[in-house]
C-alpha cells in the first residue's frame, strides 16, 4: 500500500476505529497510538557493489498504558496531512514499525473497512541477496521459523553492477577470496 492509497483509505472510512492486524494474525492493542508518521531515506551499497536507495513512508506505533486512547481514521487522516512538510511521494510504500521483543518492520499489504473497524493487514518483511547472479549462491531462501513472503525491493534503481563479484568473493577491488 502507498501513502496515496492509504490517504484514499482513510478519506472513504471515516471516524473508524483503526486497528492493526499483524502477518501472524494477533493485533495490536485496541489503544495503540501512531507515534510518528516519517519519511525513511536508506541508501546503501548492496553485496555486488551497486550503489541503491529505498525510500518509504513509516507509521510508528507505540502502545502506552492509557487504556481509553482510540485512534480513529479522522484522526489519522489529520496526522498523515501533516506531513507535507517532508516532500514524501505519495508513490512512497507504507510500512508500520511494531514494538514486540524488539522493533519489528511490517509492509503494509492492506488496510480497509472490516465490520466497520479500519484493519490494516500487515505482513512480514524478509532479507535477500540483492546480487545472487555475482555471488554464485543458490537463492533458494532456508526454512525459516516464520516464513515471510517474499518481497521485491522497491524504489530502488536497476543500476548495471560493474565490479564482477559480491559477499567476499573475489573479482571486485579490495577483496580476497572465501565466502
Amino acid at each position: 500500500m502507498n501513502v496515496q492509497q492509504l490517504k484514499a483509505a482513510l478519506a472513504a472510512n471515516k471516524d473508524q476505529p483503526v486497528t492493526m492486524k499483524l502477518a501472524n494474525g494477533s493485533k495490536l492493542a485496541p489503544h495503540f497510538h501512531i507515534t510518528e508518521v516519517g519519511k525513511v531515506i536508506k541508501d546503501f551499497v548492496d553485496c555486488g557493489g551497486t550503489r541503491r536507495q529505498t525510500q518509504t513512508c513509516m507509521l510508528q506505533t507505540w502502545v502506552a498504558n492509557d487504556t481509553e486512547h482510540r485512534l480513529d481514521t479522522t484522526k489519522l487522516a489529520s496526522i498523515m496531512a501533516m506531513t507535507s512538510s517532508l516532500d514524501m511521494d505519495e508513490s512512497f510504500e507504507v510500512e508500520a514499525e511494531v514494538q514486540t521483543d524488539t522493533i519489528a518492520i511490517y509492509s503494509i499489504e492492506n488496510a480497509q473497512s472490516e465490520n466497520g473497524t479500519f484493519v490494516f493487514h500487515l505482513v512480514s518483511k524478509s532479507t535477500a541477496c540483492l546480487a545472487p547472479e555475482l555471488c554464485a549462491i543458490d537463492t533458494i531462501p532456508i526454512s525459516i521459523p516464520h516464513p515471510a513472503p517474499e518481497l521485491p525491493v522497491r524504489n530502488a534503481p536497476e543500476l548495471p553492477v560493474t565490479d564482477g563479484g559480491c559477499c567476499g568473493g573475489s573479482g571486485g577491488p579490495g577483496r580476497s577470496g572465501g565466502g
